[in-house]
């Protein structure tokens, strides 16, 4: 099994747990090898601590008929449920699963996200409401990042070779973002069914279409997207957008 989950007060893997007392704790979590073990000191709390999975090397991941999902339905290969979350750094590589990383229902800050190499999405974030420092996602399958349902503020963003999207906001999400940067992507930046997504630089390149504003599921409304300043590089199509949804792009660089 291919899943690493920390939720509560328990957390299934075989690397070093953090000890009561340590600042900045580095804890390095390998899919190969799982057992369960119990975060007595956290309870719900994950502070000051460095996450690194490292997955699956290609040659077991070219084997890998479909995404793994564990028995609870959770897609991500590593998943934070249910916690507060303040001073994190998550490093992920080399992912075989639906998500590289996966937050569900987490409040809080994070430093930095760095993930490479992913089967699918890189970072799928629900139901949560966080601030993120720095987020890094170099080639992803699907999306490198995937927002649903949830309120949203990202300072910076680098992300690219990104099968699908660069960036995808959905399901009713608010998102502020300071600055991103998208290469190499089918769609640059995608706000759908409901979301507001507001961008203060966005640089972009290399895409079949610089940025989207739809509807997609039926029990939402269109997608809004603001970006303040837009740099778009070699595209085919610069927006796409329904009849009920909107893009306001202020300036151009």
């Amino acid at each position: 099994m291919a899943h690493i989950t920390l939720g509560g007060n328990k957390i299934e893997t075989s690397g070093k747990l953090p000890q009561k007392g340590d600042k900045v704790p580095n804890f390095k979590l390998t899919a190969q090898d799982m057992s369960t073990k119990t975060l007595k000191d956290y309870k719900g709390k994950l502070e000051n601590i460095k996450i690194n999975f490292s997955g699956y090397d290609e040659q077991i991941q070219s084997e890998i008929p479909n995404y793994p999902i564990d028995q609870r339905g959770l897609t991500g290969c590593l998943t934070l449920v249910n916690l507060i979350v303040k001073n994190v750094t998550i490093k992920s590589s080399k992912s075989s699963c639906e998500d590289a990383v996966n937050l569900i229902n987490v409040e809080g800050t994070l430093n930095e996200i760095n993930i490479v190499d992913s089967f699918g999405d890189g970072l799928d974030i629900d139901s949560s409401k966080v601030e993120i420092n720095y987020i890094n996602i170099v080639s992803s399958k699907n999306d490198c990042v995937d927002l649903s349902a949830g309120s949203y503020k990202l300072n910076k963003l680098n992300l690219v070779n990104c099968g699908d999207k660069g960036l995808s906001v959905g399901e009713k999400s608010f998102l502020q973002i300071d600055e991103i940067f998208v290469e190499n992507s089918n769609i640059g930046i995608a706000s759908k069914d409901s979301s507001i997504t507001k961008i203060n630089n966005a640089h972009l390149k290399n895409l079949e279409t610089c940025v989207s504003a739809y509807n997609k599921k039926q029990e939402f409304f269109g997608g809004f997207l603001e970006i303040k300043y837009i740099e778009c590089k070699n595209y085919m199509n610069k927006t796409h957008l329904d009849n009920i949804s909107k893009i306001i792009i202020k300036n151009e660089l």
